[in-house]
């Protein structure tokens, strides 16, 4: 379920900023004494406002309650969108012309994917690796405390955290459910001298990627040079004219955020220049034809 939906809808009865950025540090909270502090928080926002939330299952858009053996953080569904954006052109073509474009799509696709593996400066990809400089840099004002055996304290402000660096596991869960060493974490490595590199998950690791991507798919011939087949051909189906334009663009949200720019003639405030008023302009205002020094004409009868 994607989190974004969900707010969405959530959004109907429930509008504003700050309920806004309070629904997205729950859905975002690691342990539950986050996500507990992160409703109580909106529950001084309005009354059932948190039994509405939990209407949705949290176990399908808050970090709390994901598998950690997925090692996928993502509490919204844009990888789909996304996709969905990639093959828009072909979505509205017959089914072989739809289903050949993406193919090709799809082919060149995985060549380039593993083309990009050669690029890579580490073992680990680009991306990734900007994720574990970042926490690199948090981990510097991380404070640690070690009981020379297996586990580590480690305080950050306010916060407080056990780690254990032989079961890769924190309990903030954050690295956990990423894969990538989190600034908690980060301490307890240089504290012993390892490299945090080294404790990045596998599904992260170039070998693993080249899999990922080592099936190619292959190039086919012209539609006119396949084999003829022996079975009945399919008629398409009855096409029946629906009343109205068909739609195609996507329905915009309430909550979505308006881009910056040009103001929409929909927004636009019209205000005359002689008599300042709304609603209407200069030309159709009712003063500029009863008095004359308004605008120093007078409107011809």
């Amino acid at each position: 379920m994607c989190a974004r939906h969900i707010l969405a809808n959530w959004s109907k009865n429930w509008r504003g900023i700050q309920r806004r950025m309070l629904f997205w540090k729950c859905a975002r909270s690691t342990y539950e004494a986050e996500l507990k502090k992160n409703l109580k928080a909106l529950s001084m926002l309005g009354k059932n406002i948190v039994d509405d939330l939990l209407y949705y299952n949290k176990e399908t858009w808050c970090k709390v309650y994901f598998n950690v053996e997925v090692k996928c953080d993502v509490v919204d569904n844009n990888m789909a969108e996304i996709f969905n954006a990639w093959i828009l052109a072909a979505r509205h073509k017959t089914i072989i012309t739809m289903l050949e474009e993406i193919r090709v799509k799809m082919m060149t696709r995985i060549a380039k994917l593993r083309e990009f593996a050669n690029t890579w400066s580490y073992n680990i990809p680009p991306m990734a690796l900007k994720v574990l400089e970042e926490n690199i840099e948090k981990s510097m004002r991380c404070t640690i405390f070690f009981n020379r055996h297996t586990g580590y304290q480690v305080k950050e402000g306010t916060n407080q955290h056990t780690v254990c660096l032989r079961n890769n596991t924190c309990s903030c869960r954050a690295w956990m459910l990423k894969g990538i060493p989190w600034p908690h974490a980060i301490a307890a490595m240089y504290y012993k001298g390892y490299e945090p590199a080294d404790y990045v998950d596998n599904c992260y690791m170039k070998e693993t990627y080249l899999m990922t991507y080592s099936h190619f798919l292959q190039p086919l011939n012209n539609m006119k040079m396949w084999t003829a087949s022996t079975n009945p051909p399919d008629a398409p189906p009855v096409v029946k004219s629906m009343p109205g334009r068909p739609k195609k663009v996507r329905r915009k949200e309430a909550t979505k955020t308006k881009k910056y720019g040009k103001l929409p003639k929909t927004e636009l405030v019209m205000r005359c220049n002689i008599c300042k008023g709304v609603g209407h302009n200069k030309r159709g205002c009712h003063k500029s034809a009863t008095d004359p020094s308004g605008s120093g004409t007078v409107a011809t009868p």
